[in-house]
């Protein structure tokens, strides 16, 4: 039997935490044990899941206060005499461990994730270093792991957060795309890279081991770079960025 301490909130009342004892072995997934709670136990219990292989990010939420994948997080990785679970910081909670992913959304529409192409980009050549950078950024399934474990997001709503500036330095390396002085200006504008205050919560954040932090430091090189002539965005941004 394991032991769960929950939090449990209803809009128009005061949250609170709720103990559960459910049967579970050490290789069930904490999402397995959320399932037996609601299926067997308390059928009011709110939580969000869907692909239940760590692909949709839909279950991400602080186990023993630690952003996590509740699909992927295996009970005898976080055992002890009680697991904790709790929605994930830096967003409005709905119900229970659900929040309102709209803000994260928004951010993430702000940094422009998408290509701007010219009648000519099919003639772009796309190098295996613009490839690289591509497949480790869509590594990223956009669970809010690291923008729950960012302090900033938290603070100051306005700031991108993580997700959003790794996301937008994506596209700003794609030599197809032709809005990269705009997206740049967002990028490394006030309420991007410069507005990280340096706690790199989402270091380890990530359930798929991608580094919001390494891209967020290239912006802040990159726009440097850029600003004091030391090389053309359009040359950088055909460069691919690194890997």
């Amino acid at each position: 039997m394991q032991k769960l301490k929950i939090f449990r909130y209803l809009p128009g009342q005061d949250p609170y935490w709720k103990d559960y004892e459910v049967e579970a072995g050490p290789d069930d997934m904490v999402l397995t044990l959320l399932n037996r709670i609601r299926e067997t136990i308390d059928s009011t219990l709110a939580y969000r899941f869907s692909c239940r292989s760590a692909v949709c990010g839909s279950c991400a939420m602080l186990i023993n206060g630690k952003p996590r994948l509740a699909c992927q997080t295996r009970l005898r990785e976080v055992a002890g005499e009680v697991v904790t679970l709790a929605p994930l910081t830096g967003m409005k909670v709905i119900k229970d461990l659900i929040v309102d992913m709209e803000p994260y959304w928004n951010n993430l529409k702000r940094a422009m994730p998408w290509l701007e192409e010219a009648p000519d980009s099919k003639d772009a050549v796309i190098t295996s270093k613009t490839t690289d950078l591509q497949e480790s950024i869509c590594a990223c399934i956009l669970c809010a792991s690291c923008y729950a474990a960012c302090p900033e997001t938290g603070a100051q709503r306005s700031y991108l957060g993580p997700h959003a500036i790794m996301e937008g330095y994506r596209i700003l390396h794609d030599p197809r795309d032709t809005a990269a002085k705009k997206r740049l200006d967002v990028l490394a504008g006030p309420d991007g890279a410069w507005h990280c205050d340096g706690a790199f919560g989402c270091i380890g954040a990530c359930p798929w081991d991608v580094s919001p932090v390494k891209y967020l430091a290239k912006v802040r090189t990159e726009s440097m770079a850029v600003r004091f002539g030391k090389v053309k965005l359009e040359e950088l941004c055909k460069e691919g960025g690194d890997k």
